[in-house]
């Protein structure tokens, strides 16, 4: 009778579904710009912000609490980071959040009163907890700092020991996306999902060669998303791929499949040398 009890008394203070709440539709950039919502010119806001394509490179990340979700396509953020790491007093600064792709209009009321909002790639965000949030910081922001957060994926839960932020100390510090580093990130991963190990190797370096991939075992690995972070090291690029992974069958280990994130490493010898992976990892399974 004790364990009867006491099983229905965790059950019982699990937080359920008991309603609906509706979520502000925010408007897209092009929208904001015309209507002199928002104070940049189209031409000083990245194209893949306003289309929903083009190269772009991801030069801001930090871990910030969510302080408010203002509509569909708007995040307010906070962290003391930005001031203590330019040499000033560390205070509270709130840093702007615009989503290229939006939230769900509905968000889910739990009965304990907490609001969940979420959207294709996203996690369950509430405000007031913690997420690692990347994107493109906005040239010659204005105000509180204004971050593009180019998908869902972008946007993860922090742990207890991530606190960090990262962004250019000059707004054009950024040199131009090296497609052929990309490419060999795309390649790598199509060979993953065709099973060629011959081809894979190719793109690593010589010490990354030699891994086991389970390739035998490997359904199939397809691509969602990658992006480019900011490095200053010479012949030296960083992505985060976010790729849909399945084994066969279930196994055990660091992979186990589904929506999965990576960070890759790339280098080259010299501006004429191909680009190799020089190291993975680091990500996990968003869900």
């Amino acid at each position: 009778m004790c364990f009867v009890f006491i099983f229905l008394f965790v059950v019982g203070c699990t937080p359920k579904v008991v309603g609906i709440r509706q979520l502000p539709e925010g408007n897209d950039m092009l929208t904001l710009i015309k209507n002199g919502a928002i104070s940049y010119n189209k031409e000083d806001v990245p194209a893949v912000v306003l289309t929903g394509t083009g190269r772009y490179i991801m030069n801001f990340s930090a871990t910030l609490k969510v302080t408010d979700i203002t509509n569909t396509r708007m995040l307010i953020g906070e962290t003391t980071s930005l001031i203590a790491s330019t040499g000033g007093t560390p205070h509270s600064m709130s840093i702007v959040f615009y989503l290229c792709q939006p939230l769900l209009v509905k968000a889910d009321k739990l009965s304990n009163g907490t609001i969940v909002y979420g959207g294709t790639g996203y996690p369950k965000l509430i405000a007031g907890q913690t997420y690692v949030i990347s994107g493109i910081l906005q040239p010659n922001w204005q105000g509180n700092p204004l971050v593009y957060v180019v998908s869902g994926y972008n946007i993860k839960e922090a742990t207890k020991n991530e606190a960090f932020f990262y962004a250019p100390e000059e707004q054009f510090k950024q040199e131009a996306t090296s497609l052929a580093a990309e490419q060999t990130i795309k390649a790598f991963l199509g060979y993953w999902n065709t099973k060629n190990l011959t081809e894979m190797e190719k793109l690593l370096a010589a010490k990354k060669q030699g891994v086991d991939w389970e390739l035998a075992r490997t359904d199939y690995v397809k691509l969602i998303n990658i992006s480019e972070f900011y490095t200053e090291e010479t012949n030296t690029k960083t992505f985060v791929a976010v790729f849909d992974f399945k084994y066969k069958k279930a196994m055990g280990g660091a992979m186990h499949g589904g929506i999965t994130y990576w960070n890759f490493i790339l280098k080259r010898d010299k501006e004429n040398s191909p680009w190799l992976i020089q190291d993975w990892g680091g990500g996990g399974n968003t869900y």
